[in-house]
């Protein structure tokens, strides 16, 4: 069956009769656990689009410089499964730059087929815009691609529909029994030898609209950037937790699962070989240490800048824990400097488990040094808002969707505070 989020989706297409095809993988669709969605849809109906992709759960990623790219994502608890759509209202392609423009669009659509629960191109437009995306979006053709292609060229077999569309969007003077036969063959490097051809041809078609296209692009990437720097959209992730806890396990499953590209930064404090390195100058090491935390927290912030999740590995409120010997002084205001180093991240999680739980995953520090480890990180409560404690017993992967749907719900409240 198909994934409840997606069946809702598609249903609520057709209810709003929202004109769209799958472009891809339309007949796989009840397979997609997750992953993403490719659609096209009439230039008319991006507001009922996006009306019915908020119904079911989705929210806007940033897109600017994308063009004709929009883009939306959801998390759905129930199933851990993370899904994106892809839509489009035009058929352009390109790499790293969309800039190659075709009139395929209109057409597609107005011959769109009905495959299953979805709508679909017809064969010859499936086909079509098949070569023109694994010749110029990827530069290399993938299993599942290969397979399908295949198989769209063999119910072709000799039709007129995809001879016409060859002759107007692929190589000059290329034949569709060449290029059938290099298909069935599976001569994917002579196919993907084309792409300069085809790009050229596409290019001399349009020559100042895809100048244009890759100047706003570009232009647009780039404000999309530094105005991420200002208001990132995606939001930044402290872990914290005693040892054992599985920060560093439920950190690269949220790396392998999220739909978001993820950048894991360690803000970790007490590192003795960077303090033994400071030559015993009084204040030097400790100088060192906040130039290295703004290091780090400054990539951090390029990186949601560029719309990547950041996870912090630890953060500087590891300074308000108690030491384990009497502090004096001046080490009291070293450490309230460090906590107070870096602004605050916009979430703060906490994996908590009992202590003998951790000392059996582990085996370090014994029970009762951890079950203070433990309560001292659990006292962090009443400082920080934005913490949230989170079970650690039901085992990683437990841990790490109740965290990915931690993250969800912080990046839903930031999506619809910008977008109101």
């Amino acid at each position: 069956m198909m994934h409840p989020v997606l069946s809702q989706l598609f249903g609520a297409l057709d209810d709003e009769r929202v004109v769209y095809c799958v472009l891809r993988d339309a007949d796989r669709i009840e397979q997609v656990t997750g992953g993403e969605v490719d659609l096209l849809i009439a230039p008319d109906q991006w507001n009922r689009l996006s009306a019915v992709l908020a119904q079911v759960g989705f929210a806007p990623l940033a897109s600017r410089g994308y063009a004709p790219h929009r883009f939306f994502v959801a998390y759905d608890a129930g199933t851990d499964a993370w899904l994106k759509i892809d839509a489009v209202d035009r058929l352009v392609y390109g790499r790293p730059i969309k800039t190659l423009a075709t009139g395929l669009a209109p057409d597609v659509l107005a011959r769109r087929r009905r495959c299953g629960p979805v709508w679909a191109p017809a064969p010859e437009h499936e086909l079509i815009t098949l070569l023109l995306h694994v010749t110029l979006d990827k530069g290399r053709v993938e299993p599942a691609r290969a397979e399908r292609l295949q198989r769209l060229a063999a119910d072709l077999g000799d039709g007129a529909a995809i001879v016409s569309l060859l002759a107007a969007y692929w190589a000059s003077g290329a034949s569709w029994d060449v290029v059938q036969r290099q298909i069935a063959a599976g001569e994917w490097g002579a196919l993907l030898a084309q792409a300069p051809a085809v790009a050229a041809r596409l290019r001399e078609r349009d020559p100042l609209g895809t100048r244009v296209r890759g100047a706003s692009n570009r232009l647009l990437r780039s404000f999309e950037r530094a105005w991420g720097l200002v208001r990132p959209t995606v939001p930044s992730v402290a872990e914290l937790g005693p040892d054992g806890a599985g920060k560093s396990t439920v950190a690269d499953g949220i790396h392998h699962a999220s739909m978001f590209p993820v950048r894991r930064v360690y803000m970790g404090l007490y590192q003795k070989k960077r303090e033994r390195a400071a030559g015993g100058l009084p204040g030097l090491g400790f100088i060192r240490l906040l130039l290295t935390q703004w290091r780090r927290y400054l990539t951090a912030r390029y990186h949601q800048g560029a719309g990547r999740l950041v996870i912090f590995d630890r953060y500087a409120y590891d300074a308000l824990l108690p030491s384990p010997r009497p502090l004096n002084l001046p080490r009291r205001i070293r450490r309230w400097l460090l906590a107070r180093t870096c602004p605050p991240p916009d979430l703060v999680v906490l994996l908590d488990a009992p202590a003998e739980t951790l000392y059996a995953r582990k085996g370090e520090h014994g029970v009762e040094a951890l079950e203070q480890q433990r309560r001292s990180y659990l006292a962090l409560q009443q400082r920080f808002p934005q913490m949230v404690v989170v079970d650690a017993t039901e085992g990683i992967d437990a841990t790490r969707r109740c965290v990915s749907s931690l993250i969800w719900q912080m990046y839903l409240r930031r999506s619809r505070g910008q977008h109101a």
